[in-house]
């Protein structure tokens, strides 16, 4: 054991640390989870229009209230590449510690975007020019990782151009605003150039725009990876082992698979307002079951503790980490406790996650529930609540089964810890009295 945590805090931590650390992933990462209020509005609009409760279907449909339910998701959850161009673009540059252009750099970015975006001419009868019209499906899930790349890309260009002094620099005294206005001119004319070029090439091949491209060679392949049971067990289990070695595992993997989960949204939402199946199962809800209480689903070690500690510290220490693993924060129990590179609580720190997943798995392969959207619900929403806001009350009640469970596996290993504190109490009792 002694050499096994030397070789992972030598070799394995250093290099998941780093992956954290990347300021790619960190860009796309925080532009993800900074559209958590478009998405929340988006989710929730949607799931108030599909309640599959006939009475309550005829009272909004009688009242208008469907069409706004049905209009909300289509300028929200339904335009969620444009979202995510300025998410990350707008992040990015304070990333890369430029925060100064972080306004005109998410401009130049939605205009990259826009530029690559496919236009339609149509001509109105008796009109003298035609009307141009934007295929909403470039903006939505299909132009999400399209997205991610410019966002990313305008940034470094737009740091490298002003990093060199390649701009046109105004004297002392010139308002701030100005000054700002003219930094951008060369960048925006290099940049804005370069994508029409870029749209321009695209035309000319069997994808006619850029957006096809990346979402036929790399965004299907990447989601079809990404929604597979062995690419989930890889996530869950890395995530764990990186929490026991003291790093946020939780952080360090999610940046990679945030996009791509993120682009399962638009079509899960679509499916679920139509009553049908979600078509992406292995995506954000479902990570979530596995961490309900926090990393390892500890929220049953908690409870066990809160009702079954029978030494004075793990009493008193019960009453700080029970409200927080409630709410999905166990950073307490990890740390404080602590589960870190505690080898009596590895196995079911390890295996609880990797069984609700399995669990659950089932569960939807033979319609015990359905899947979850997936929506970028806040992390520290609770139990029950949260398998509502994922589409289902059985999910919710998947939910309480896995406190139960994960209280039940948790407990003997509780108790190991507990009685070791008494022997200890006792003994220090006996110290004070000699």
């Amino acid at each position: 054991m002694n050499n096994f945590n030397k070789f992972m805090e030598e070799k394995f931590v250093p290099v998941a640390s780093k992956i954290g650390d990347n300021k790619y992933l960190k860009s796309l990462s925080v532009g993800s989870m900074s559209l958590m209020a478009i998405i929340m509005v988006g989710a929730i609009f949607s799931l108030l229009g599909n309640i599959p409760w006939d009475s309550y279907q005829t009272f909004i449909s009688s009242t208008g209230l469907k069409q706004l339910f049905t209009f909300a998701p289509k300028i929200t959850t339904d335009l969620m590449a444009l979202y995510m161009v300025i998410g990350v673009a707008f992040n990015a540059a304070k990333i890369f510690n430029h925060e100064e252009l972080a306004f005109n750099n998410t401009l130049l970015a939605v205009a990259s975007f826009m530029i690559l975006v496919p236009l339609k001419e149509i001509m109105p009868e008796g009109g003298f020019q035609p009307d141009v019209f934007i295929n909403t499906s470039y903006l939505g899930s299909k132009g999400i990782f399209l997205g991610l790349i410019i966002g990313i890309i305008v940034t470094k260009i737009y740091c490298f151009i002003v990093e060199r002094k390649l701009i046109i620099k105004m004297p002392d005294g010139v308002p701030e605003q100005v000054t700002n206005a003219f930094i951008s001119l060369i960048p925006a004319f290099f940049i804005l150039i370069l994508f029409s070029i870029i749209r321009l090439g695209f035309s000319m091949t069997s994808y006619g725009a850029a957006n096809d491209f990346i979402y036929t060679l790399l965004q299907i392949p990447l989601q079809n990876l990404a929604s597979s049971l062995p690419t989930f067990i890889i996530l869950v289990l890395l995530s764990q082992i990186l929490w026991f070695f003291g790093v946020h595992g939780t952080y360090t993997v999610l940046p990679i698979f945030m996009p791509i989960w993120m682009g399962y949204i638009g079509e899960n939402t679509a499916a679920y307002a139509a009553g049908q199946a979600v078509p992406f199962a292995f995506n954000v809800g479902l990570f979530n079951l596995t961490t309900l209480g926090g990393c390892g689903t500890t929220i049953g070690f908690v409870i066990s503790m809160f009702f079954f500690a029978k030494s004075k510290r793990y009493k008193a220490f019960s009453k700080i980490v029970m409200p927080c693993g409630l709410f999905n924060v166990n950073e307490p129990v990890v740390f404080g406790m602590p589960l870190m590179l505690n080898p009596i609580t590895l196995i079911p720190f390890l295996l609880t996650p990797l069984l609700v997943l399995f669990l659950a798995y089932f569960a939807i392969k033979f319609n015990i529930m359905p899947a979850p959207i997936g929506l970028m619900i806040p992390a520290s929403t609770p139990p029950i609540f949260s398998g509502l806001m994922q589409g289902s009350w059985k999910i919710s009640v998947f939910e309480v089964f896995v406190i139960f469970l994960s209280a039940g596996i948790y407990f003997p290993f509780f108790k190991i810890l507990d009685n070791q504190a008494l022997k200890e109490e006792a003994a220090n009792e006996t110290e004070i009295t000699n």
